[in-house]
């Protein structure tokens, strides 16, 4: 069975979901979401923050909801001894 939208199109159909929450046409959200998908610097950034995720890393990102969870239980304990 095949999954759609396929593996090299769902970035794209993510970000197109979320901004057409804000537009007002579903083909004007697909070209933002195009857009950015397209743009370089958007695709190293989520290398980085990919690379980083995958050696164990936190990534940096504030708005990184995994790292901030991660820290926070980090925090934890030290609170706790107190």
């Amino acid at each position: 069975m095949a999954t759609y939208p396929p593996a090299d199109d769902r970035l794209k159909h993510l970000l197109a979901q979320e901004i057409n929450l804000s537009v007002d046409t579903w083909k004007l959200a697909l070209w933002i979401a195009d857009g950015i998908v397209k743009s370089p610097e958007i695709r190293a950034e989520l290398e980085r923050i990919a690379t980083a995720h995958h050696k164990g890393q936190h990534c940096g990102d504030r708005h990184c909801q995994a790292c901030f969870d991660a820290q926070l239980a980090a925090a934890r304990p030290v609170e706790e001894t107190r």
